[in-house]
Order: structure tokens, then C-alpha cells, then sequence
């Protein structure tokens, strides 16, 4: 016969579940907000190209219609960034409790942030976040083509290095545009979501792996039969 397996401490587990759990049910309301912010920010962002008639508008002199715009998208933009530094912050307390407990779920999460991490669009967006907290607005640039009705929304780049803050990666990511352009907004917040939809929708179903697994349980074997 092999050796008998010890029973699982049950309280002791259970406590364990439970502070986890609460953990992982607050992320999930984290990314929740993140989700619905990003997909304000987008739904604003199209809206000139959804509509012809506003976009003529937003190139005209209209100043109300044009600056109740662009004051939504300051605050969807503010309420995206924003968003994403919760969400990063509540998944490190979720890591910090599991430790070392689940080692092949961490690794698969650290090799997936990783790659994130390493995507311009990653670098940007969160060095964006500080420029827009501590210099000023996000500066834009809008064109919009008379052959397609096709309009633009970049951020100026050139504008963006008058911070002195950037690090030296984003720096050079931004000194790469020329002087009338930049990154397209709305393809950098949704190439950057997602990225963190398939991470997040991956971690949120390890939920049942994580708290049942075997080194987990073995952790909380009672001592003796």
C-alpha cells in the first residue's frame, strides 16, 4: 500500500479560500471599471468617424459642440489610465497573497504580463498617465480626409516631449513621429485592452486551479491522522 494521504485541515484552508476570494472578487470589480471605462474612451473616440455630420462639426468653429468633446475626452481618457493603475495595484495584492502557494499559475501569469509589458503601447499608456497627472491635458491632433471622411485623433508628439519626465524608451518611442504626428489614440488603448482582456479573462478562470491546488492542500494537511 502507498503512503496514506493526510486530511486537509479544514478551518485552516477554508480562512485561506476565503482571504483569497476576497481578494480575487475585488479585482474582478477592478477590471469591471477598467472594461467600462475603456469602453467609453473607445465609443467617444468614434464617434466622428460614426458620424460624418459631427465630424465636419469638430473641424469647424463651433466652440461649444467642440469643446464639450474634447472636454469628454479628457475624462474618459483620465477615467481609462486611472482605471489601469487599480487594476494593476489589486492584481499585485491578489499575487502577494498566493506567494509561492501556486507556482505554475504564477509563472504562466508572469510570462503573460511580461509580454504586455514589453508592448510600446503598455509603456506609453502608463507613462501617459503621469504626464497627464502632473504637466497637463493630452495634447491631439485632428485631420479628417475629404476623399474617405476618415477622422483622425492623434496625440501630438512633439507637444508630449516638452515633459521632461519621459524615460528614456518612451522618449525615443515618441521622437520617432514627426512633428505633426503621434500615436493614434484610439489604437493604443485598444490594442493595450486587449492585451489585458485575454490576460485577465485567462486569470479569472484559474479560480477553482488556484484554490484547489495540490500544493495548496498539501500546505494544509493536518499533522497526523
Amino acid at each position: 500500500m502507498g503512503d496514506v494521504v493526510r486530511p486537509v485541515d479544514g478551518p485552516r484552508w477554508g480562512e485561506w479560500v476565503r482571504a483569497g476570494a476576497e481578494r480575487l472578487d475585488s479585482l474582478g470589480r477592478s477590471w469591471t471599471v477598467f472594461a467600462r471605462n475603456t469602453d467609453e474612451l473607445l465609443e467617444v473616440l468614434d464617434r466622428p468617424n460614426n458620424d460624418v455630420g459631427f465630424s465636419m462639426v469638430l473641424m469647424g468653429d463651433d466652440r461649444d459642440a467642440i469643446g464639450s468633446f474634447w472636454n469628454e475626452v479628457d475624462q474618459r481618457l483620465h477615467n481609462e489610465l486611472a482605471s489601469a493603475v487599480s487594476l494593476v495595484e489589486h492584481t499585485r495584492r491578489l499575487l502577494e497573497y498566493l506567494g509561492s502557494d501556486v507556482p505554475a499559475i504564477m509563472a504562466e501569469y508572469t510570462e503573460r504580463n511580461s509580454r504586455i509589458m514589453a508592448m510600446n503601447e503598455t509603456k506609453f499608456l502608463r507613462k501617459l498617465r503621469n504626464y497627464l497627472l502632473h504637466y497637463g491635458t493630452a495634447p491631439i491632433l485632428q485631420s479628417m480626409s475629404l476623399s474617405t471622411g476618415e477622422h483622425s485623433l492623434k496625440l501630438n508628439a512633439a507637444s508630449l516631449l516638452k515633459w521632461p519626465q519621459w524615460n528614456a524608451e518612451t522618449r525615443e518611442y515618441l521622437s520617432a513621429f514627426d512633428a505633426q504626428d503621434g500615436p493614434v489614440l484610439r489604437q493604443e488603448v485598444a490594442i493595450y485592452a486587449t492585451a489585458m482582456l485575454d490576460m485577465f479573462s485567462w486569470l479569472f478562470k484559474q479560480r477553482i486551479a488556484i484554490f484547489n491546488d495540490p500544493e495548496v492542500l498539501d500546505r494544509f494537511r493536518t499533522e497526523g491522522l
